[in-house]
């Protein structure tokens, strides 16, 4: 069950966009300040503004980590491509599978 919990608050605060927050929580503003005044409006859209900073700052956070690890794993590729390439340059050839390489195997 937790599992599924995790997911949805995976989803939620990386899935949907920051700006989405913002329709529905200005929204509940202009119901508070209908409701409760200025006072109750103002606070209400401080608190708005820092959750959708908040918001848009772990998801640049979480993109940026993204990139970076498509980029490590495309690095990390290519160094293991060039290791087999140059594996396959070095033993494929014949002749110089008797070829002493130093050691002594008796």
């Amino acid at each position: 069950m937790s599992w599924a919990l995790d997911a949805l608050a995976g989803f939620l605060g990386y899935g949907v966009p920051w700006w989405a927050w913002g329709i529905p929580g200005g929204l509940a503003v202009a119901v508070l300040l209908r409701l409760f005044g200025v006072r109750a409006a103002g606070i209400a859209a401080a608190v708005l503004a820092v959750v959708l900073v908040t918001r848009r700052a772990a998801q640049r956070g979480y993109d940026r980590a993204l990139k970076e690890g498509e980029r490590d794993v495309s690095k990390s590729l290519s160094a293991a491509r060039s290791a087999r390439d140059a594996a396959a340059r070095r033993d494929g050839d014949a002749g110089r599978l008797r070829d002493d390489d130093g050691f002594r195997r008796d």
